[in-house]
């Protein structure tokens, strides 16, 4: 049973790791709308640009060239279909990186599975070697089926052996 708290316990902080590569996706969507608005405008077009968190500020697209911050502070010029393509890039390494996570899931649940199986298995044993056994004083049959009280020397009507 502790395994497969254990197990479930993983399965759950992998289930949070999907949920957050979902919000990275969409946060990458909502992006990648954003350029292709960019992408769409004419010269000195008014567009709402958005700042994060659900903050916009109105701005004059006077350029369709992006700066693209790299990694330590490395600003790189792309276009719209440059940057596009880096997006569609991370949406797919996203999406791959969650089929993995997914994958690990059921490998879990099958595991989990086969222990709650291996663990019926051993439940429905009987606690000693007879499947079925009489008791002396009326002969009537104690079918043990893993609740047999024959270890503590009297069977199901309650006589002593």
């Amino acid at each position: 049973m502790m395994q497969i708290q254990m197990l479930s316990e993983e399965a759950e902080k992998i289930e949070q790791h999907v949920q957050m590569l979902d919000q990275q996706a969409n946060e990458l969507q909502e992006i990648r709308k954003s350029i292709e608005g960019i992408k769409n405008t004419s010269g000195n077009q008014e567009i709402l640009a958005n700042l994060g968190k659900g903050i916009f500020v109105k701005a004059e697209v006077k350029s369709k060239e992006l700066l693209i911050n790299i990694g330590k502070e490395i600003i790189v010029k792309k276009t719209p279909e440059e940057t596009i393509g880096i997006i569609d890039n991370q949406l797919l390494r996203l999406t791959e990186g969650k089929q993995e996570l997914i994958s690990r899931i059921q490998e879990i649940q099958q595991q989990v599975q086969g222990l709650l199986i291996q663990a019926r298995k051993s439940d429905s044993k009987p606690n000693h070697e007879h499947d079925e056994c009489k008791c002396e004083n009326c002969e009537e049959e104690c079918n043990c089926n893993g609740d047999c009280k024959c270890e503590e020397n009297e069977c199901g009507c309650g006589h002593k052996h």
